[in-house]
């Protein structure tokens, strides 16, 4: 078909440009997801979820600051990991590879920044800032003598999974008590862990689907000892147990939207238990719906607060 007239196109001319349209909208994606931009939005959902558990007010330094130390964390730890990316994240390993000074500089740059804001508004803030950033290195570098069985720590069986646990529980908890200026309270044991439970499953279903990477690398992670089916009664049993027991501390002191909000987030994850290695993507459920939680969990605490 073929229309008449100034500025008439063909039916080719029109898929040409769809299929540009396609790919841009392909390239945007992966600007978004390999560079940790959307990491660090669903940082800053979980900053808002944290503050509306413990009764804090939100502002957007706390959104920032925590959107900025999980966007230049995970940069900066992709670095250390790029053996494993190599094998189980070809696509992402080559966007790194393409983009690394950039990527770099903005990750350097940010957790500056995200320093010196923090310093601010409370000196302690910023050394809680610091801890995510200190434990990477320190779990991902060979910091281990070589006389040990394991160069990095990151190799020991579930240690990866529950220093990223300790890292981002303190982190989250503390920094909006900290930057508010609010004392801590038992809504701040409690946020930390919540926290600590989400991010150990959160941290074990990508092992999962990285399996083979991980294992060729010589990274034992929980999956490659006990294999996947194991894997999803563990982390079943971790949610359940976990849950409840945050659930019975929670129910003296948080009011029933915080709740609601816990137990909303429970249910998610043990969603992506469920789905995990029973899906055609585990990329998208890794990498968006699992990752990507905090904004959908936020979004149920800002409907809360409205």
């Amino acid at each position: 078909m073929k229309s008449s007239g100034y500025g008439t196109t063909t039916a080719p001319e029109i898929f040409i440009v769809f299929d540009a349209f396609l790919r841009l909208i392909g390239q945007i994606k992966e600007i978004f997801l390999y560079s940790s931009l959307f990491l660090g939005c669903a940082a800053a959902g979980m900053a808002y979820t944290s503050c509306f558990i413990q009764g804090l007010p939100f502002s957007p330094a706390i959104g920032a600051v925590l959107f900025m130390v999980v966007f230049s964390v995970y940069n900066l730890n992709r670095k250390t990991d790029e053996a494993e990316d190599a094998i189980n994240h070809a696509n992402r390993f080559s966007f790194t590879r393409k983009f690394e000074k950039p990527l770099i500089y903005a990750a350097i740059l940010a957790y500056g920044s995200a320093v010196l804001i923090t310093c601010v508004h409370s000196p302690f803030a910023s050394v809680v800032t610091m801890i995510p950033l200190v434990s990477g290195i320190l779990y991902s570098l060979p910091i281990l003598p070589r006389a040990c069985a394991h160069r990095r720590i990151k190799e020991i069986p579930v240690m990866k999974n529950i220093v990223v646990s300790l890292a981002w529980g303190i982190s989250f908890s503390l920094i909006p008590v900290l930057m508010s200026g609010e004392p801590a309270g038992p809504a701040s044991i409690i946020v930390f862990a919540f926290i600590f439970c989400w991010t150990f499953i959160g941290s074990v279903l990508p092992d999962i689907r990285d399996r083979a990477g991980d294992a060729a690398t010589g990274v034992k992670t929980i999956p490659v000892l006990i294999g996947v089916r194991k894997s999803r009664i563990l982390l079943t049993v971790f949610c359940l147990v976990s849950g409840s027991v945050i659930i019975a501390a929670g129910a003296p002191v948080l009011p029933a939207a915080a709740l609601t909000v816990i137990i909303s987030s429970l249910v998610y994850s043990q969603g992506c238990i469920l789905l995990i290695e029973q899906t055609r993507d585990n990329d998208l459920l890794c990498d968006v719906i699992s990752d990507g939680q905090f904004l959908f969990i936020g979004g149920i605490a800002l409907f809360f607060s409205i």
